[in-house]
């Protein structure tokens, strides 16, 4: 294959804050295989005139790229400006998007808009409802929200009796329009938490932003923990442009205790369940490959792992915790799961970082061949020489600005009102 010349747009911001598997899936072709061009740009920064009238054999487009089409009608019709040469663009264009049912529509109208090559979708079916108009143009193939990172196979796992908890879980408690499929991710940590030390158990399940566990923070904890808890990453509600998002943000700021049912009511009747968009989690990898036995709500986790054969499954509700309790206490049947789980896992080629990395570039060698975008090694290595040497001063300052907003924000979390009132101030003088 001819070397490629490869611009990635992502919106990753500082790499060394970010997660772990954000970092592997922005980065996992040069990591793989350097020997290619590539332009990595963070829309976080303004992109250079002289890097939108290069031309590249290939511009993908990066989950981190497409969130902005939750971030207001405004900000994401500036970014769909400034990025407009993509869409005239001779390069392949591929695409990454993830919670593709947050803001279907507006995805959808930019894939087609932007003539996108293909869409890597890690939602495995439903794509004509998800991409009503694209998916009669476009070519639409399975990804996956996360892959095997190849550094956990050389992880020595702490022995199974030696991990001091017993149901380790850390969820975010998501927004209510992702409809009750995304609130089950935090209520069966707080079901499972009464039910598992009403049982003796040693527990430790955190639900909340302030909980959240990074890099081998994150992998110590699930090495720590005998069985990991888990549910369905996704959604039973379908927002077609973002309008339930902001319905249910405006209510809930009159209304801040406002129970699922009644947000519901108010602002999505009879919406809720009409679909069910789910996908497997970095988090069931994860624990697959450190050799934590998982606890899942029954859902199809992308078809790799099966209820009973790879995990214990738990009813959405925890209903069924005392059959739980007794399948958890069956040692030699949570030694074979264990041992299945990973087997399961290892046995899907396309869920390793490097095989993912070349069936991405054998399929930009086949679409290159075919469009010839023109694009010219030697001008390209001219411009990614100048852009690092201008950007990376503008990328640091950046980065510094970010992390003092995120340290700010924290150290503000406990005082609502003040941060409330400190964002209004910004928000009035501009």
């Amino acid at each position: 294959m001819d070397r490629l010349n490869i611009l990635v747009l992502h919106s990753l911001g500082d790499p060394g804050l970010a997660p772990r598997f954000l970092q592997k899936h922005v980065f996992s072709l040069q990591k793989n295989f350097p020997e290619h061009n590539y332009l990595y740009h963070d829309s976080a920064l303004r992109i250079p005139e002289y890097v939108k009238q290069t031309r590249f054999d290939a511009i993908l487009l990066d989950v981190t790229f497409l969130c902005v089409r939750w971030f207001g009608e405004g900000r994401f019709r500036k970014h769909l400006a400034d990025y407009a040469f993509v869409a005239e663009a001779d390069a392949v264009k591929i695409a990454f998007p993830q919670d593709e049912y947050d803001c279907h529509q507006s995805l959808d109208d930019w894939m087609y808009d932007w003539k996108v090559d293909v869409v890597f979708s890690v939602i495995a079916s439903g794509w004509d409802v998800l991409y009503p108009r694209y998916h009669r143009i476009g070519d639409i193939r399975l990804g996956y929200t996360g892959y095997i990172d190849e550094a956990l196979l050389n992880w020595e796992p702490k022995a199974f009796g030696d991990r001091p908890i017993d149901i380790g879980y850390r969820a975010r408690k998501l927004p209510p329009y992702f409809g009750r499929l995304g609130e089950n991710k935090w209520t069966i940590g707080r079901d499972v938490a009464v039910r598992a030390r009403d049982a003796g158990l040693r527990v430790d399940i955190e639900l909340g932003d302030r909980a959240t566990l990074m890099g081998d923070a994150w992998l110590n904890f699930i090495g720590d923990s005998k069985f990991t808890l888990g549910a369905n990453s996704g959604s039973s509600l379908l927002d077609p442009t973002g309008s339930i998002q902001r319905s249910v943000r405006t209510y809930l700021a009159s209304r801040a205790d406002a129970s699922f049912e009644e947000i519901e009511k108010s602002c999505f009747p009879g919406l809720d369940g009409k679909y069910s968009f789910t996908a497997i989690s970095p988090r069931v990898l994860e624990a697959a490959l450190l050799g934590s036995a998982q606890i899942l709500v029954d859902g199809e986790y992308s078809g790799i792992v099966a209820p009973g054969e790879h995990f214990i499954p738990i009813r959405a509700d925890a209903s069924n915790f005392s059959e739980v309790l007794e399948s958890m206490a069956d040692r030699p049947m949570v030694d074979g799961m264990i041992r299945r789980c990973r087997e399961a896992v290892l046995s899907v080629d396309a869920l390793r970082y490097k095989n993912k990395a070349r069936m991405i570039l054998n399929l930009l060698g086949e679409m290159t061949a075919r469009k010839k975008p023109g694009s010219n090694g030697e001008t390209v290595g001219r411009v990614i020489s100048r852009y690092a040497s201008e950007m990376q001063p503008k990328y640091q300052s950046c980065w510094r600005r970010q992390n003092y907003r995120t340290k700010l924000v924290k150290a503000l979390a406990p005082y609502p009102r003040l941060h409330q009132m400190l964002r209004s101030a910004k928000q009035y003088l501009g």
